[in-house]
């Protein structure tokens, strides 16, 4: 550890941006989609705000149990489905996947459609059961 600790002090304008892209990317991608929201956050924005909360999950995920009033608009056909979001672009829309980590890419959709308040619930639907959060079955 002390000899790579030496390497990148002995070779700083290598190190530095190296450090910086590292950084930069990082921060792009917390913010790639929309803003990154807990499950109080949803909740509030849903009671609050009117939020349209959409599920991307496959139809069975969704039917084995989704947050209450969410939208199923599956992942892979997502753009045959995006005709029942609200054409009010500045309401606020939140995206739900299983863990989180699929969302950022509809973001990206919906900002390129001009969306301006898009909301990206951190962990999906994991982090909502694990919260002990109430999931509605059909």
């Amino acid at each position: 550890m002390f000899e790579f600790n030496l390497f990148l002090i002995d070779n700083w304008y290598l190190s530095f941006p190296l450090f910086l892209t590292i950084i930069l990317w990082s921060r792009y991608e917390m913010n790639r989609g929309g803003s990154k929201i807990s499950c109080a956050d949803l909740t509030r924005l849903t009671n609050k705000s009117s939020a349209t909360v959409i599920d991307l999950r496959t139809s069975e995920e969704f039917e084995v149990g989704h947050i209450a009033n969410s939208i199923n608009m599956p992942l892979d056909n997502f753009d045959n489905h995006s005709h029942q979001i609200s054409s009010d672009l500045t309401q606020p829309i939140i995206l739900v996947c299983a863990m989180g980590r699929q969302s950022a890419n509809i973001g990206e959709k919906l900002k390129n459609m001009k969306y301006t308040n898009i909301n990206i619930l951190t962990g999906g639907v994991m982090t909502w059961q694990q919260e002990g959060l109430p999931l509605i079955t059909k």
